[in-house]
């Protein structure tokens, strides 16, 4: 880099030629010891941020966030949702199964993840369309399942992609999606229901 302040370097002096048959003396080469400085001191600085940023990473943990949909819960509720979802993502567990806690984006209390692929939990989601009896997609005849003392209704997602999970009789709903690795998809719940029956109140049936 040039510093475009800097004096222009003197211009070379044109050698007198020597005499035939004697030895040329080098011509001293003469330069600016500026634009030299900064030609190494620049490539520092850049190594020693690189050096800074991939220790900042190391620290951070997770060099690779889970993108989350965030979850809108509606104005007027949205206080006691927050609260509910804050409370349980303070029990959450560190691993479900074998799967580790991974970072999200965005951080939020109403979401978490674990493992790769992950499984991605949501708090304060609306109701499926198929649990409410306005809805043309309404099926009384849903998939449930009963986890620890915790009822869920699922769907499946398709092939190779999983299934998710939506809390039944509970006052905030709770979405679970688990993917395909897993053999026993149910298995991730059983590491959440406590959480979840410690944190979020249950309005009617079994769970």
């Amino acid at each position: 880099m040039t510093d475009p302040d800097a004096p222009a370097p003197d211009a070379p002096e044109s050698p007198t030629p020597a005499p035939v048959g004697s030895a040329a003396e080098p011509a001293p080469v003469r330069s600016d010891p500026r634009p030299r400085l900064l030609k190494y001191v620049v490539p520092g600085a850049v190594v020693a941020g690189g050096l800074l940023l991939t220790a900042i990473t190391l620290l951070d943990g997770d060099p690779d966030p889970v993108k989350v949909r965030l979850p809108q819960p509606p104005a007027e509720v949205r206080a006691e949702i927050d609260r509910i979802c804050r409370d349980l993502q303070d029990q959450l567990p560190d691993k479900v199964l074998d799967a580790e806690s991974r970072k999200t984006v965005p951080d939020s209390d109403l979401i978490a993840a674990w493992g790769d692929p992950a499984v991605v939990l949501r708090c304060g989601v609306p109701t499926p369309v198929s649990l409410r009896p306005d809805d043309p997609r309404y099926d009384p005849a849903q998939n449930v399942a009963g986890v620890n003392g915790v009822d869920w209704s699922f769907t499946f997602l398709g092939e190779g992609k999983g299934v998710r999970f939506t809390t039944l009789h509970r006052e905030v709903n709770i979405e679970v999606t688990v993917p395909a690795k897993f053999g026993q998809q149910t298995g991730p719940l059983t590491a959440l229901a406590e959480p979840v029956k410690r944190t979020v109140p249950a309005t009617m049936g079994s769970g």
